[in-house]
């Protein structure tokens, strides 16, 4: 079977994926309506960690600071996809004006922790625990997941950037800046 089919990446948005399914995604603006808020921020994981990922985080962030926002007003935790990635971060990238990946995550109050899988699904001391929320670019969000009685959703690198400064889920059209793919990559 052949396809012969053309995708106009100018209508792809931002989503988020709502508990319990990553295939509850829905339009991160339309998300942001309804001002849902969270306990904590995570970037990173297995699919979402690496340095190509991270940048284009570090890019909405450092856009961010143009507009006024400076620093998460959440826990907000970056998980570099490998001990490389997180050495990789460390130096100056030309795209950031020289700044370092880590150095954008710190100054927006990012915490950088080693590459392991334990938030992803639910160990160690950054789980969920009952009643708390996260926004992650993690790939799965399933009940308990997280942790047991935390609720996941599913955002890309670049949206849970901009929700960590945001204190709500939003894409990063909500703190002015204008969401064109290619600018962030």
């Amino acid at each position: 079977m052949e396809l012969d089919e053309t995708l106009d990446l100018s209508e792809v948005v931002p989503l988020i994926a709502k508990p319990f399914s990553p295939a509850n995604a829905v339009p991160a603006a339309q998300v942001a309506r309804e001002r849902i808020v969270f306990d904590k921020a995570f970037i990173g994981s297995c699919t979402n960690g690496g340095y190509g990922d991270l940048l284009e985080a570090a890019l909405v962030l450092r856009a961010a600071r143009t507009k006024g926002a400076q620093r998460a007003s959440k826990e907000f935790v970056v998980f570099p996809g490998s001990g490389g990635v997180k050495r990789d971060i460390e130096r100056p990238d030309p795209r950031l004006g020289g700044e370092s990946i880590a150095d954008v995550f710190r100054t927006a109050g990012a915490a950088i922790r080693e590459s392991w899988c334990g938030p992803c699904f639910g160990q160690g001391p950054d789980a969920l625990v009952k009643g708390e929320t996260a926004i992650t670019s993690f790939n799965r969000n399933w009940t308990n997941r997280m942790g047991v009685g935390g609720l996941g959703y599913l955002a890309s690198p670049a949206v849970v950037a901009s929700s960590a400064l945001l204190g709500y889920m939003g894409p990063p059209s909500e703190l002015g800046i204008e969401w064109r793919a290619e600018r962030f990559v």
